[in-house]
């Protein structure tokens, strides 16, 4: 917990840049220590959304914003906005079947520069709850409005409250360089973070009495603006004293004394966007260290909120999967966060289609959702967008902020109808690939194009999967197979999970160079599959595609996932590609299986999967990411036998006739035309 920093005053104007840059090399500060004894309110999970919600509702732009911002906007919608918040749209939501009303509250002006709005907000929060919804606030984590807020705090002038880059100047959100009114807060300074929980997260609670907290722009910025605000140099000295004794900080850094350390700099000819690997110690650490103010600053607020009303929901756009290095980009780990949230927003462009032999969607983030016990709220538009979402979301989410159209009323009304078919679900996946964080946060390409073809190649050859972290490996008995796309570092204890996994039966698909190095990125004298493989029998070749067995269990080596021609975008326009071998690691999941997997599907490559279990039951979801092209030709393998086959669809009328056949414990299904999406019920024999 990043308390006890003390304050800096900086003064006015200059004074405060050149004791600034006097400060960046002070020692390191005491913090005061946690308090102790109260209950762990952080990764609790309110009893109200265990079974899914649906969230639609108003803007989450207060009035003021729009005017500052002057975006597409005329004076004529403001009549439109204010109707978002009368009983009239509020009720039409209830009764459309929206569970969760949604709306602005605080957007960064200061507490009050925006008290009229956030007044406005508890009268449609009172409507609201009135019609039996609970209501969702949007909270800005991460602007500071300097022209009103210095108004009111001058103090988050003179003591910094916001984040500088090395020069001192103020680090912002820009959006299109149109936003520079908007300072980025300085998340390690506690003067900053007092205000927040005091001013604006208790006024939600108490008097707009919210029920879901929404944190928007949760994330720090690019790699490239590192912050030197003092706090947060403290703040990072005190970290890697805490993190590591004495003797630890010479194993890591090669000295122990951490006082003088700073932020990485870069300059024209020192860029971050060049760098791939990252080897430098302290560079590593302060991606680290990114990661985990985040969270521990969203832990503490979480802490608070929950102290005034335990039933909150804690919900952030932290994004979701995007394909490229979340961490070092913006310091998001979502292994580690996610054990504190409820509800991530995912905003991301990854719309369910089928586009040049590659099924593009969400699936990652669903994924990311039913593995850290997390809702994913992200746009829907088309009805192949909520297929995708309901069968591995288990949940409608957001549906926007004005009134319901046509699709998302149709497949609210469905989600609404067949809750029982998506609540208390236990996912029934036997394959976890692993997202290493030393090997996603420490290398800024060559791991995520191997991550992100080999969930790609997964999803097209319908093998049910799930995304684990290292957070997770404690797990590992769950799961038949586990996949490694090339997760080149991996810490010891990571390392020795993944041994005992294999050792008592399980199955491990490794690629590329998994397991060469370890937490810290050094290379190990031997990597793990060849220290696996050398105590399994004979030498092997490197170059080619080899198995053995391991104890219990079985390895399958890979060298290579074969990326196709052409440039692979990573980040918020991450290309997503096939690599040209998925049909090998398709055969190597399988051929590793200790035991026959609970399902093989048999179906065009754009057809989706999701396979859950509660009791007798086995639910099966299929869907469709092809806009030109009903499923067809669709066989279902499932390892047992049923007594009784039946499925629904939201493109058809009624119950749907599913033929099978049973034979030597194994039933065969054959699955009937359908345009966009079918939910299949087996009652086992």
């Amino acid at each position: 917990m990043i308390s006890g920093i003390p304050k800096i005053k900086t003064g006015r104007g200059g004074k405060g840049i050149a004791l600034l840059i006097m400060v960046l090399f002070l020692p390191v500060f005491a913090l005061e220590p946690s308090s102790e004894g109260r209950e762990d309110l952080t990764r609790y999970t309110p009893e109200w959304i265990r079974d899914g919600f649906a969230n639609g509702g108003a803007t989450h732009e207060p009035w003021m914003f729009l005017v500052r911002r002057n975006k597409e906007f005329n004076q004529w919608q403001k009549e439109y906005f204010d109707y978002q918040t009368s009983e009239e749209y509020i009720r039409n939501l209830a009764e459309a079947g929206v569970t969760v009303y949604h709306l602005y509250f605080y957007k960064g002006f200061g507490f009050e520069a925006e008290k009229a709005h956030m007044d406005k907000a508890a009268e449609a929060a009172a409507i609201a709850h009135k019609y039996g919804m609970k209501v969702d606030t949007y909270i800005q984590w991460n602007s500071m409005m300097y022209e009103t807020f210095f108004a009111e705090v001058p103090e988050a002038q003179t003591d910094l409250w916001y984040q500088v880059d090395v020069n001192g100047k103020p680090i912002m959100i820009t959006y299109s360089h149109q936003q520079s009114f908007r300072y980025r807060p300085c998340f390690n300074h506690d003067g900053y973070m007092e205000y927040f929980k005091e001013k604006i997260i208790r006024y939600a609670i108490e008097v707009v009495k919210t029920d879901f907290l929404h944190f928007d722009n949760f994330d720090y910025n690019d790699a490239n603006d590192a912050d030197f605000n003092p706090a947060a140099i403290a703040a990072f000295r005190k970290y890697l004293e805490d993190k590591y004794t004495p003797r630890e900080r010479v194993e890591r850094f090669g000295f122990a004394n951490v006082s003088f350390v700073l932020p990485p700099m870069w300059n024209d000819s020192n860029p971050a966007a060049t760098l791939v690997e990252i080897k430098d110690p302290m560079m590593q650490e302060w991606i680290d260290f990114r990661c985990w103010t985040l969270v521990d600053r969203l832990k503490e607020c979480i802490e608070f909120a929950r102290s005034l009303n335990k039933e909150l929901v804690i919900e952030v756009n932290s994004g979701g999967i995007e394909g490229g290095n979340r961490a070092w980009e913006y310091g998001i780990n979502h292994g580690d966060l996610m054990q504190y949230t409820n509800v991530i927003w995912a905003e991301d462009l990854n719309y369910a289609v089928w586009k040049d032999g590659v099924a593009n969607g969400k699936f990652r983030n669903y994924k990311l959702g039913r593995s850290t016990n997390n809702f994913i709220m992200s746009y829907n538009h088309t009805p192949y967008d909520f297929a995708e979402n309901l069968a591995l979301n288990r949940t409608i989410g957001s549906l926007g902020w004005s009134e319901l159209d046509e699709v998302e009323l149709k497949y609210l009304s469905f989600w609404r109808d067949n809750k029982e078919l998506y609540t208390g679900m236990k996912g029934a996946e036997k394959v976890a690939l692993l997202r290493s964080y030393p090997s996603m946060a420490y290398n800024t390409r060559d791991t995520h194009i191997s991550v992100n073809m080999a969930e790609q190649a997964l999803q097209q050859s319908q093998i049910p999967f799930d995304i684990i972290y290292d957070e997770h490996l404690d797990r590992l008995k769950n799961y038949s197979v586990l996949v490694l796309a090339n997760q080149e570092s991996l810490s010891d204890e990571a390392a020795a999970a993944i041994r005992t996994f294999v050792k008592n039966g399980g199955g491990l698909v490794a690629t590329g160079k998994s397991g060469k190095y370890d937490g810290w990125r050094r290379l190990r004298k031997i990597n793990l599959i060849e220290e696996m493989r050398r105590e399994s029998g004979p030498a092997l070749p490197e170059t080619a595609a080899y198995s053995f067995g391991y104890k219990k269990g079985r390895v399958h080596y890979i060298p290579e996932l074969v990326r196709p021609a052409g440039e692979i975008k990573l980040g918020y326009y991450t290309t997503w590609v096939m690599p040209e071998n998925a049909a090998e690691l398709e055969a190597a999941v399988y051929d590793v299986a200790a035991e026959e997997l609970p399902l093989r599907v048999s179906a065009p490559e754009w057809v989706g999967v999701s396979h859950d279990t509660r009791g007798n039951r086995d639910i099966i979801h299929l869907f469709n990411y092809n806009h030109d092209s009903d499923v067809s030709g669709v066989t279902l393998d499932y390892a047992g036998t049923v007594k009784k086959v039946t499925a629904i669809s939201p493109d058809r009328q009624g119950t749907i006739t599913i033929p099978f056949s049973v034979d030597d414990n194994r039933t065969t299904l054959k699955i009937p035309d359908f345009p966009v999406y079918m939910i299949i019920t087996l009652v086992k024999g």
